[in-house]
């Protein structure tokens, strides 16, 4: 059987629609660029490809934890100041040693938890100093929760001013001290200070087995907090 000449380019037409119809694409309808590099992957076409979706940067966060209670507050320059404390549970207990930077209007640039040192359940920051481009913070941390079983050990952590990285930590080796001991130092700058060269931890300490005998002491770490 022939065909009318003007019913081809009618049948073609009807074609087409069928197909539109069926959500298909003529075979000589090329696709686009996008399409075949999504097929070639084996994407799924709906999702957005690495080229059409704007990159965006982590956001920097600076939030205090709760149950933070600021030991002390230091101005270092700059219009900044070092806050160091403990963020505490509900009851106060199982502290965590927190330092932060500061505005002086008190907005944090950065926060910076701290691990616990070796075989302590808590501790607290309780100064910090700046020296250069980095803050020395000292940590004063006990060993267990029963108080008259408990020692205080002492522990100074060198961070970077810029973002508060950990670069190097010391423990303090009490002189004169011996046996099961806590130490202690009490509130204000002077027991944490930058002299001759290094850093310089002065307090106190006694026996566990003498608590009422007290001895004041003086220890010194070098700047990358070796002895």
């Amino acid at each position: 059987m022939s065909l009318h000449r003007n019913a081809v380019p009618i049948l073609a037409a009807v074609l087409a629609s069928a197909l539109a119809a069926c959500g298909a694409q003529p075979a000589s309808a090329p696709s686009s660029p996008v399409a075949r590099a999504e097929r070639a992957a084996g994407s799924d076409p709906s999702t957005p490809s690495p080229s059409s979706t704007p990159a965006q940067a982590a956001p920097m966060t600076a939030e205090i934890p709760q149950g933070f209670s600021s030991y002390a507050s230091e101005s270092i320059g700059d219009n900044k100041q070092c806050v160091v404390g403990a963020a505490s549970d509900e009851d106060g207990m199982n502290q965590r040693p927190v330092a932060y930077l500061a505005q002086a209007s008190g907005k944090p640039i950065w926060v910076r938890a701290l691990d616990l040192p070796s075989d302590t359940y808590q501790s607290r920051v309780t100064h910090c100093l700046r020296q250069g481009d980095a803050l020395y913070v000292l940590l004063q941390s006990d060993t267990q929760p029963e108080q008259s079983l408990s020692q205080t050990l002492l522990r100074v952590v060198k961070l970077g001013i810029a973002d508060g990285a950990v670069q190097a930590g010391g423990d303090i080796a009490v002189p004169g001290a011996k046996g099961a001991y806590s130490a202690w130092v009490e509130e204000g700058a002077s027991h944490l200070r930058w002299d001759n060269g290094g850093v310089v931890v002065a307090g106190q300490y006694a026996a566990l087995d003498a608590p009422e005998q007290r001895n004041a002491f003086t220890a010194a770490l070098k700047p990358d907090l070796s002895r």
